[in-house]
């Protein structure tokens, strides 16, 4: 039965497949008959016919003429596409021919035939590539060869037993084999031996067609397939490929079948027969019908199927004998459709209102009850038919339902119903009271279930609920929904994936988001113009992969918004044309794509792109129509939607294209409607060329794709406008171009991707009429230019004439008035028998609004002193012959001042004796005037001011000096030399003043302080300045500021110092403390401020006074610069509080330090007056960056710290951090402790023996010091804390003298037994290192050469030279040294050379890493070879296993040390390892 429903299934999908489509002579095909098709490599399909060659672009057919027509209406046999791209066409009775698309020219190798012989001979039935220059020609008696560049044809294989009758029909190479199908028998033949021998495939044949092959089909490397006109038969040529004289097997797979031809596929094999097309499963040698093509829309009057082509999207193109060629698209099988035939069982009805998946079923809300379907075996069990019918509503609808636990819930057309699955029982739910539970019992819409168990609904008479399931309880929405009509609201939905616990509410047009915990509403959107009475339905949301909320209205279509703020987005209109759609169930597959059902089809929508796929009953859909609130994703990630007919599961990632449909688009013709365009051919159209007055240009293109072609959009874009959609249209018309060269583009939009493809362009160059060509408009131009040029030379001409005589006219006005201008001059106008005198310079100078004035008034504006004069001077003029007035006077002008003017004037008409008319002119003296007094009056500053003055020339002589500096410097008051006025300067310091002087420009100064030396001893601050004068004299002032600077000097003691101790105050120490700041930021270097507070003063005031705490802070001060460094600055507060500033600080270790020596300092008091005077001490530490970046915070922080130290009922410390201040006491306490430990001699030596491989014994041991056992601090914080405190060396010294003790001893057993100790960088570098190792030797009694020195490379080589000195020096006791920690420095080769040392010490890093890191390993190997060539011997430390001890023997290394042998013991224990069997352990 399931096989049945599966069966039903593929037949069901292959019915509901994309259409076929046909090409034959009603599409323009030349001839019915179709016996070749091919692709060539710009997509176009290729199809030969009977009569005629055709070309298919997806949209239209072609007829190929051939060149000079010769292929029109022509028979062609066979074509052929070789791989570069040719196009071999044979025609028996037009010839053989050669295509090449790019250049769109032709070449013919064989004539057409003048003979039936000559037909006979020289057709051509077959083609295929030898190699790039040579092609296999298969015809009637042999198999030729065609050379492509001479066009020369050879006979290469004749055929034995061929007739005029024969021909070749099939060619196909494998390897070094040429298998020939021919109408007599299989041949092979095999190319380098030119061996020819006949294949069997039969064993005993019936009929002759069974020996006609036609086809052939290589299946895989062994197995060829051949079909003949009689039966299709499989070869076994394994064997034959490696030794051509084998015989293959053979074997009948078909009989009864005419096979023309054989396209493998990946579960089976397409066969093109007489009987149609057919499948055929080699594995079990099955046969099926194709019935695509028969039941398809089109008639097929004859079936036999001629050539099969497959395209890149995996269509078949199918050639027929009497129907053209068929299309059929991919085979869709994506969507599995459930429905009534489809099912084990029966739906309880076909309209689907609901899904959920739930206890690995998936459950079916229809009209009619509920369905149960298991998508594993396709059982379907209706449950709920008729439940609660009546006759006149007999269905019981469920309009939706929520798994809640273990349970169903149901809203149905009669209330709320609890569904169990296992018992198959339904009920209504009950409420904590009667009226809840009729409230449930009502009707129920708009309902939401949301986590744990709260379902929201509405109740369209009584209003908004929430009813807890696992309470019982029904509650009534708060007054929040108070403002909506529960009647007209649609209700709520489930929650939007960012907030899973607030269901979403929508009603009036608006979208909300309901918080329940907080009583809250958030709305998400308001669809723009709604109200109570329009019904926009919210049909469904998502928030994608890109956190965009998506919704889905009715009549509104799609909207996008940001999923956290809710702003919303644009939305490309012309990417989802679908948007009108009822778009419901948005559904997410797992790489993000949106699906929606709606009643077109089901949609997916690429959220990145914005691209919209449709998917309906052409693509595998029962059915378009699907319904609202009707989804499900599965737990396998298949999406389920339920339509009026069941329900449809697709795969999304099965679905999704894996790649895009068009990979091109080509511009396939141009056509225009004013003439015919010279025939362009076949080749791709780049370029045309119009007329200027040609219309109607219209440009064909297509994507070269034969499926979803309604599907495809394109776009165009001419010379660089707006990019033009195309939809449903393979062509663009332009009614008229204008002249001048243009670029149209053309891309085509992937259906299944949404990508575009690269353009193609067409370059069109419309020609100017020949008065609008640009040469015409040059000339226009050049004329136009020429014309203009001429009339503007006319005019410049006349206009030169006219200015040269006014220019001349102007020249001799301007010289009187630049001469009057230059001496600050105008002229004035008298003329008798007028009263009136005309005088410019009242407007001009004084400011007054006429220049004609009478006589009696021009005297009034006379200077009351000089008005007598000039009125006996102008009656003299006038009254007598004299002839001419000269007269200086003053004028005042309209603000009441005076100017100074001297006026001349002469008669210039006599008449009788009198002057009839005066001219004159009259000087503006103002000026000069002014610059008299003033220099009266400079001369007399310069003389009477107490500054010294000097004046210089440019020579640097001195013109004048006045006579305060003659009496304070004895200077004559003309000197004659200004090298003998020194001023009590040095030489160098009056050189360098003169060479300042020397650059000085006019108008610029040089100002300096200078202390000067009176001829009487005394010294003076002068404040020197010297300017640069017009003509470059110098005026040098000096300037005493002696008294000044006693009083500055005096102010800043007193802003910046305390009187009582001189210490810098707390103004100047915060500038210090910025200044510190800023260096400590660059040099990324810490720094701290130590507030320090002294207790007990105020007690010391009362019983001594107040004079002696003066005393003491005194003291207090000069105690304090004791205890720290001289970079450190030290100041003093406003209430005896005193401030320190540490810089350069390494850690904080060394604040520790410091404040630790403060302490011990006051620790025994201060003697004042001989007096012991006790104080306590606390102190605040702030450090840098720690715990403040600011200057003013970083103090802060440092009384903050004091203020919690002076909790304290003793003197004690403080950091600003609590951290810190448990690390300093920490410090403090070890130091403590390691200092006991040393002065009581708590620490011991433990030795770890050094063993030679080769005697097996041990030669020496390392001693090791081991601290006191203490918990509470670990070996590594005492070493820090000794070499801080400089202890180490100490240290090292002690240890070196209980192993000497010890050592001495043991020479009694074991006189030739060493100690090996290490040196640190600061034992090195102790002064008294040498001494003191002699006198601990002298002290034992040892000798030096059983005493070895372990130093490691980076203490050598931190000054290699010293280190040197130092090791000879170890050396000349007798001492022993080794480079200790080999291989992790960077000492070179040179200084290795020349270091005093006998050994190297293998580093134990790299003896662990045996066996693991190969780079280890050879430095372990180059290190041995270097100690060999350099006369050492190496020790390798840290072996712990066996697989190193002998990895390193390999090596040739023989001394060792490690935990392999002995870890590190007490002296006790020595004589036990020395009685040890060592050597059993260095044998192989």
């Amino acid at each position: 039965m399931i096989r049945l429903v599966i069966l039903f299934i593929c037949v069901f999908s292959a019915f509901c497949s994309a259409q076929i489509a046909r090409i034959s002579p009603a599409e323009g095909l030349s001839q019915s008959y179709v016996n070749t098709l091919l692709f060539d490599k710009k997509g176009y399909l290729w199809l030969s016919t009977e009569g005629g060659l055709n070309r298919y672009d997806g949209y239209q057919v072609l007829e190929v003429m051939g060149p000079n027509r010769d292929l029109d209406k022509m028979q062609i046999d066979r074509i052929y596409q070789d791989s570069s791209g040719i196009i071999w066409i044979a025609s028996g009775r037009a010839g053989f021919f050669s295509y090449n698309p790019e250049q769109d020219t032709y070449r013919q190798y064989i004539k057409a035939p003048s003979s039936e012989q000559d037909y006979i001979h020289n057709s051509v039935f077959q083609m295929l590539e030898k190699n790039t220059d040579e092609l296999w020609l298969g015809r009637s008696q042999n198999v030729s060869i065609l050379n492509k560049q001479t066009g020369e044809i050879k006979e290469a294989i004749p055929i034995p037993g061929m007739t005029e009758r024969s021909l070749v029909r099939a060619l196909l190479q494998y390897d070094d084999i040429l298998y020939i199908a021919t109408t007599e028998q299989l041949f092979a033949y095999h190319i380098p031996s030119k061996q020819l021998k006949p294949l069997q495939h039969i064993s005993a044949p019936e009929h002759p067609f069974e020996h006609n092959t036609k086809s052939l089909l290589l299946l895989d490397e062994r197995t060829l397939l051949v079909g003949a006109v009689l039966g299709l038969y499989v070869l076994d040529i394994g064997d034959l490929q490696k030794d051509f004289n084998a015989t293959p097997s053979y074997k009948t797979l078909l009989e009864d079948f005419n096979i023309w031809h054989m396209l493998k596929q990946e579960e089976y094999l397409l066969l093109g027969t007489d009987k149609g097309l057919m499948r055929f499963d080699p594995d079990s040698m099955v046969v099926t019908p194709d019935l695509r093509l028969s039941h398809s829309r089109f008639s097929i009057s004859d079936s036999s199927v001629i050539h099969l082509k497959e395209d890149q999207n995996g269509g078949i193109w199918v050639a027929t004998r009497t129907d053209g060629a068929f299309y059929l698209p991919p085979e869709n099988h994506i969507f599995d459709n459930v429905q009534a035939e489809s099912v084990v069982g029966e739906l309880s009805h076909g309209t689907i209102w609901g899904l959920v998946e739930f206890q690995g079923y998936i459950w079916a809300a229809t009209r009619d009850g509920l369905t149960r379907y298991d998508p594993k075996t396709r059982e379907a069990k209706p449950l709920l038919q008729g439940y609660m019918g009546e006759s006149f509503l007999p269905e019981y609808s469920i309009i939706s339902l929520y798994p809640y636990k273990d349970k169903l819930w149901l809203i149905s057309n009669r209330g709320l119903f609890v569904f169990e699955p296992e018992t198959e029982q339904i009920y209504r739910p009950s409420a904590q009271d009667k009226s809840a539970t009729e409230v449930l019992a009502g009707f129920v819409k708009g309902a939401a279930l949301v986590e744990p168990g709260l379902l929201y609904f509405v109740d369209g008479n009584s209003g908004f609920y929430l009813f807890d399931i696992e309470r019982g309880r029904l509650e009534t929405l708060s007054s929040q929904f108070n403002q909506f009509d529960p009647f007209l609201s649609y209700g709520f939905f489930p929650p939007l994936s960012s907030h899973p616990t607030q269901p979403v509410f929508y009603s009036e047009g608006r979208l909300f988001r309901y918080d329940h915990s907080t009583d809250t509403l958030t709305e998400i959107y308001q669809v723009p113009k709604a109200h109570k009475q329009s019904a926009v339905d919210l049909l469904s949301y998502t928030i994608d992969k890109n956190n965009v909320l998506w919704l889905s209205f009715a009549t509104h279509g799609l909207v996008r918004l940001t999923a956290d703020g809710y702003k919303e987005l644009p939305l490309p209109t012309d990417s989802l044309s679908v948007t009108n759609f009822l778009l419901y169930e948005m559904q997410q597959d797992a790489a993000g794509m949106i699906w929606m059902s709606s009643h077109q089809g089901i949609w997916r929508l690429d959220p990145d792109n914005f691209h919209l796929q449709g998917f309906t009953i052409n693509d595998g859909l029962m059915s378009n129509e699907f319904n609202s609130g009707s989804s499900v994703k599965l737990q396998d990630g298949k999406i389920a939607y339920g339509s009026l007919q069941g329900i449809t599961i697709f795969d999304p990632e099965i679905n999704r294209p894996s790649k895009p449909l068009l990979t091109r688009v080509n511009i396939t013709n141009v056509d225009l409607m004013s003439r015919d365009l010279k025939p362009a051919g076949l080749k791709s159209f780049s370029s045309i060329e119009l007329d200027h007055d040609d219309i109607g240009l219209e440009v064909s293109f297509s994507a070269m794709a034969f499926t979803a072609q309604e599907r495809i959009v394109y776009e165009y874009q001419l010379s660089g406008e707006q990019r033009i959609l195309s939809r449903n249209s393979n062509r663009v018309v332009f009614p008229k171009l204008n002249p001048g060269n243009h670029r149209l583009k053309v891309w085509a939009k992937d259906p299944l991707t949404g990508d575009y493809t690269q353009p193609a362009e067409l370059n069109i160059r419309v020609k100017y009429p020949f008065w609008r060509s640009p040469i015409a408009l040059a000339c226009y131009l050049i004329l136009a230019s020429a014309l203009f040029a001429l009339w503007v030379h006319r005019k410049n001409r006349v206009a030169q004439l006219l200015m040269a005589a006014h220019k001349e006219t102007r020249n001799s006005e301007t010289r009187l008035k630049m001469a009057l201008e230059g001496s600050n001059s105008g002229v004035w106008d008298w003329q008798s028998g007028s009263n009136l005198v005309y005088q410019p310079r009242l407007v001009n100078e004084l400011g007054y609004k006429t220049d004609y004035i009478n006589l009696d008034d021009y005297l009034e504006l006379i200077h009351p002193q000089d008005r007598a004069l000039f009125r006996i001077e102008w009656l003299e003029f006038v009254s007598t012959a004299k002839g001419y007035i000269d007269c200086t006077y003053r004028l005042r002008n309209r603000v009441g001042q005076w100017r100074w003017y001297k006026d001349y004037g002469k008669v210039m008409a006599w008449r009788e004796a009198v002057p009839m008319r005066v001219a004159g002119t009259y000087t503006n003296l103002t000026r000069e005037r002014v610059f008299e007094e003033r220099a009266s009056l400079f001369g007399e500053a310069f003389e009477q001011t107490r500054d010294w003055v000097m004046i210089f020339d440019k020579r640097f002589r001195i013109l004048a000096c006045n006579k305060a500096l003659q009496e304070a410097f004895s200077v004559p008051a003309n000197p004659t030399s200004s090298t003998s006025v020194s001023l009590g300067l040095e030489r160098h310091v009056r050189m360098y003043y003169l060479r300042a002087m020397s650059e000085l420009n006019e108008g610029e100064y040089h100002s300096a302080e200078e202390a000067l030396r009176l001829p009487s001893g005394e010294v003076r601050h002068v404040l020197v300045k010297v300017t640069a004068t017009m003509g470059q004299n110098y005026i040098i002032v000096l300037t005493d500021i002696s008294k000044q600077k006693r009083t500055e000097k005096e102010l800043y003691q007193l802003a910046n110092y305390d009187s009582l101790t001189k210490l810098p105050n707390k103004v100047l120490f915060m500038d210090r403390v910025q200044h510190a700041l800023e260096q400590a930021r660059e040099a990324d270097q810490s720094m701290a401020i130590l507030a320090i507070k002294f207790g007990r003063l105020q007690r010391l005031a009362d019983m001594f006074g107040n004079e002696f705490v003066a005393n003491v802070i005194q003291r207090v001060a000069q105690t304090l610069q004791c205890c720290f460094r001289e970079v450190d600055s030290l100041a003093i507060g406003h209430e005896r509080d005193f401030f320190i500033l540490m810089e350069h600080l390494s850690d904080v270790d060394a604040v520790t330090r410091y404040i630790h020596c403060l302490m011990e300092r006051f620790q025994d008091g201060i003697s004042v007056h001989d007096q012991r005077v006790h104080l306590q001490v606390y102190v605040g530490i702030a450090l840098y960056p720690d715990d403040a970046s600011d200057a003013f915070e970083l103090n802060q922080a440092a009384e903050i710290a004091l203020s919690h130290a002076k909790k304290s009922l003793t003197s004690g410390y403080q950091f600003y951090h609590h951290d810190i201040n448990q690390q300093a006491k920490r410090t403090l306490e070890i130091e403590r402790r390691l200092n006991t430990a040393y002065n009581d001699e708590l620490f011991c030596n433990y030795y770890q023996p050094i063993l030679n491989g080769t005697k097996g014994t041990i030669e020496g041991f390392e001693v090791l010091l081991r601290w006191p056992e203490d918990p509470t601090f670990s070996a590594q914080e005492f070493a820090n804390a000794a070499e801080k405190t400089g202890l180490i060396t100490k240290l090292l010294l002690q240890t070196l003298e209980r192993a000497l003790i010890e050592l001495k001893v043991w020479h009694l057993s074991w006189p030739d037994l060493y100690l090996s100790i290490n040196l640190s960088a600061l034992d090195f570098e102790y002064d008294d290192l040498i001494s003191r190792v002699r006198q601990a030797l002298e002290k034992s009694n040892v000798p030096g050469r059983c005493l070895v020195f372990e130093i490691t490379e980076s203490v050598m080589m931190a000054d290699a030279e010293n280190a040197v000195d130092r090791m000879n020096a170890l050396r000349a006791l007798g001492c022993r040294l080794y480079m200790d920690d080999f291989g992790t420095g960077y000492s070179s080769l040179t200084y290795l050379k020349q270091f005093p040392v006998d050994a190297l010490k293998i580093d134990r890093s790299f003896i662990a890493d045996i066996g693991v890191d190969k780079d280890h390993e050879t430095i372990i190997h180059s290190t041995l070879s270097l100690a060999h060539s350099l006369g050492k011997f190496c020790i390798a430390e840290g072996v712990e296993s066996t697989e190193q001890l002998k990895f390193l023997r390999m090596l040739g290394c023989e001394r060792f040390q490690g935990y392999l042998f002995s870890p590190p013991l007490p002296g006790d224990l020595i004589s036990h390892q020395m009685d040890n069997a060592w050597h059993e352990m260095f044998r192989d």
